[in-house]
């Protein structure tokens, strides 16, 4: 499965780490999952080696609420939420920002061409920004997410801050390189389509809830789910329980929970 074949439908909540399953058992070691790319992540110990070493080229985000963050964040990391990513002048809430308002906020926290940036939140918004980012072409070798998230750094027994970094802001611009990450989206015309066809397969990753239409997110028109696609909880692919709780689970894992609904590397698939 490659970038090619996944593809968002917006207001999503993400899986685009399913681009890097292609191996082990849940209870051996993750992070050695045999993934396809496993450059996507970085563990919590090489991001503590990284800070420790002051590289410059270093920027670690945070992708929390105020709150949350100021309650203790990685050393050096700045923060951003949901609404720092989302059109305010789209009709539809949870819409993704234009690409200048990302490289006016990827500015404002101190990104410059030359940056690796290190995402991480509590939840999965973390992959929500760096699905954008790839959307707009920021290059995928400059963006690791952290494994296991802010709470595996914690378990780690790591250290925290509460205050904000001072951070110098930058003129910063993404370059054109959308060609080849376009696929990354797609529109409600591609949706129907999909849903037609065969080789691809829309696949819902919201909770349990929300796709029997139990629960209802603010912002949502309406409870429910589109008719016909599959089912994977976003949670579904993450260690639940034991010393890797919050981490990606395996490759082989992984591929394993998404083939047993017909979610498979030769298809297209179409994730809200």
């Amino acid at each position: 499965m490659s970038l090619r074949n996944l593809k968002m439908v917006l207001p999503s909540v993400l899986i685009i780490m399913a681009g890097i399953a292609v191996m082990a058992h849940p209870v051996e070691a993750v992070p050695n999952g045999g993934y396809a790319h496993p450059e996507i992540l970085v563990q919590p110990e090489e991001l503590k080696a990284l800070i420790e070493r002051r590289m410059p080229d270093l920027r670690v985000i945070d992708v929390r609420d105020k709150l949350a963050y100021l309650s203790g964040h990685v050393p050096g990391a700045v923060q951003v939420w949901r609404p720092d990513m989302e059109d305010k002048g789209h009709p539809l809430p949870g819409m993704m920002a234009a690409k200048a308002q990302i490289e006016e906020l990827m500015g404002r926290l101190g990104v410059d061409q030359r940056k690796t940036i290190v995402i991480y939140s509590d939840l999965y918004d973390h992959a929500r920004l760096w699905w954008i980012l790839a959307y707009y072409g920021f290059p995928l070798t400059q963006m690791k997410l952290l494994d296991g998230g802010i709470d595996g750094w914690k378990a780690k027994g790591y250290p925290l801050e509460r205050i904000p970094p001072a951070v110098e802001k930058t003129d910063f611009s993404i370059g054109e390189g959308r060609s080849k990450t376009a696929p990354l989206l797609c529109t409600l015309p591609d949706v129907k389509s999909a849903l037609k066809n065969p080789v691809k397969v829309v696949l819902d990753v919201r909770s349990q809830k929300e796709y029997s239409g139990e629960e209802m997110k603010k912002g949502a028109h309406r409870a429910g789910r589109i008719p016909g696609v599959a089912w994977i909880e976003w949670s579904q692919a993450i260690v639940e329980e034991g010393p890797y709780k919050g981490y990606w689970k395996s490759a082989e894992e992984m591929r394993r929970i998404f083939a047993s609904r017909g979610v498979t590397p030769e298809k297209d698939i179409y994730i809200y």
